[in-house]
């Protein structure tokens, strides 16, 4: 008579052999007077929610793993620490850059350590930015794209955002520049014929703010009043 063995009996039975042997092992492992450890495993050490519905008894474990700082490194952070003091006017940039470490690593050092600085930014990096503004500017009402801007001062599109929205400075659209162009030649007219600024407005029908941009962006030699104007 021939047995069939199922694959789910036969594997039962290789698991029974496989508990066997481990706990052979264990009591050979705990008569030699060592300590078996038994850590629990369930949901909750990886996650605090909740099991369909249900809360779970364990609580949350921290698996954070903190290693100690070597001798040589706290060392070496204590010696970037007392350097970065000296950059107390010239910015945590500029001690980043001289130190040859990253900013993120100075803001680090900085607020383990307590330093304080006058500025993130170097006055150097300052007068940089502020050099860019005037040609910004220009670039802008010539109807330059941003790609040719960044382009024609050798920057990135990040810098040259960030040095623009610092100082004010608002891009235009090729339809946006064009549109203003009429408008300057339009005011420029309306201004030799003796109009007043708030007359100028109301026959372009704009708003008195933009007229009154328009006039300081593009230089406009535009009168606050005109004797006997309209």
């Amino acid at each position: 008579m021939n047995a069939y063995v199922s694959p789910e009996l036969s594997t039962i039975r290789e698991k029974d052999a496989d508990r066997a042997r481990l706990a052979q092992a264990m009591e050979g492992f705990v008569a030699q007077g060592k300590v078996i450890k038994k850590i629990a495993i369930g949901r909750g050490l990886f996650s605090p929610q909740s099991f369909n519905g249900t809360a779970t008894d364990q609580e949350p474990k921290d698996l954070s793993v903190k290693l100690p700082k070597s001798a040589k490194a706290a060392a070496y952070e204590a010696e970037l620490a007392e350097k970065m003091k000296a950059y107390y006017d010239r910015g945590m940039v500029a001690a980043a850059k001289d130190l040859h470490i990253g900013t993120r690593r100075a803001s680090h050092i900085a607020a383990l350590y307590g330093i304080k600085f006058a500025s993130h930014s170097s006055l150097a990096a300052r007068k940089e930015d502020l050099a860019l503004v005037p040609k910004i500017r220009a670039m802008i009402l010539e109807g330059l794209t941003q790609d040719q801007m960044c382009a024609e001062l050798k920057i990135g599109r990040t810098t040259l955002k960030r040095v623009a929205g610092q100082n004010g400075l608002t891009f235009r659209s090729p339809a946006q520049h064009a549109k203003e162009k009429v408008l300057v030649e339009r005011i420029k007219a309306i201004r030799d014929i003796g109009c007043t600024r708030a007359a100028c407005a109301r026959q372009l029908e704009i708003n008195p703010k933009v007229l009154l941009r328009l006039i300081a962006e593009h230089e406009i030699d535009f009168p606050v009043s005109t004797p006997g104007a309209a």
